[in-house]
């Protein structure tokens, strides 16, 4: 079968959001702001800031606004926030009075797997979507541009193992029905084979083919990030989430020495949590010769500066590669 990839992809750089919110130390509002400063240098668009949840349970997003404030003021450039309650819209709301700029809000976490929406959400299904519906008019009233949602455990879950694939489907066209702009669709297990990627996504942009309402988010726990990716650019997706150095996961359960309040022991205690790595998924685009505006070495020093910023080595192919 011939498979017409697409001619250009765009790269989210989510470290850090997902990058971070794993990190049992505090990272600095300033090396935030310079790892901004240098994603965008690099040519990257379409960045995620952070997460206004409540800073009890992420207190490594408790300098959120003063983050989005020292952001540089760029037309081109999409900025994303996370806000998964109606309390967090609210505040998002606070923070476009104070003259921040947010482009993008995900205010849907819509797990396909009820074990992992009640642990992670402490939502049933039919009161995500209730509260979901609510937000995504909320921020559109706003002036939100776009107002996406996580479907996630697509592929399988961490706690419960097994989902049927049909939900995921059902998900999708509920999203949409309710008002979603875009879908991020999310494999938090990394457990995906390609062909099964490739299946869903052909399935999912035969009946939604606008690539505007899809991304894909894996964390490459097992390996197979990249050819992931690589399946789901086959069936016609065009976005993907990346952190420097593979970093992200759950949410950390101390930070600075201080146990947080929220989700508790880890679901994998695997060196690897991550996403699929940035310069590593660039530096396969650039190989393919797909665009992506994205200078590869730029992305490499910014990978060995936030090694430097966290104090450990992380997990690159490529940027270390001489």
């Amino acid at each position: 079968m011939n498979r017409k990839l697409p001619k250009k992809i765009d790269v989210l750089d989510v470290t850090l959001r997902d990058g971070f919110q794993h990190e049992e130390m505090f990272v600095p509002t300033d090396s935030k702001l310079w790892i901004a400063n240098k994603l965008i240098d690099a040519g990257f668009k379409r960045i995620e800031i952070g997460t206004f949840s409540h800073i009890k349970y992420v207190p490594q997003f408790k300098d959120i606004l003063e983050l989005l404030k020292g952001l540089p003021q760029r037309e081109d450039v999409e900025y994303t926030v996370l806000a998964l309650n109606t309390k967090a819209c609210e505040r998002v709301a606070e923070a476009l009075e104070q003259g921040v700029k947010i482009d993008r809000v995900l205010c849907g976490q819509l797990a396909t797997s009820e074990a992992y929406a009640r642990k992670n959400m402490n939502r049933t299904h039919e009161e995500l979507f209730d509260e979901a519906k609510k937000n995504v008019k909320f921020l559109h009233d706003i002036g939100i541009k776009k107002v996406f949602a996580n479907i996630g455990t697509i592929f399988g879950c961490p706690i419960k193992g097994e989902v049927s694939i049909e939900k995921a489907y059902e998900f999708v066209d509920r999203s949409f029905d309710i008002g979603f702009d875009e879908i991020e669709h999310s494999d938090p297990d990394g457990i995906a084979a390609p062909t099964a990627v490739y299946e869903y996504f052909s399935k999912v942009l035969a009946k939604y083919p606008d690539p505007s309402m899809h991304s894909f988010h894996v964390h490459d726990i097992r390996g197979m990030g990249l050819a992931s990716y690589y399946a789901a650019m086959e069936a016609g997706v065009s976005a993907f989430d990346c952190t420097m150095g593979g970093i992200g996961g759950q949410v950390a359960n101390i930070v600075d020495n201080v146990p947080v309040k929220g989700i508790g022991e880890y679901y994998f205690e695997t060196e690897r949590t991550g996403l699929v790595e940035t310069c590593d998924f660039v530096t396969m685009l650039k190989a393919m010769k797909i665009e992506t505006g994205i200078d590869e070495k730029k992305c490499y020093k910014i990978e060995h500066m936030v090694e430097r910023i966290l104090g450990r080595k992380l997990s690159s192919f490529t940027s270390s590669v001489k």
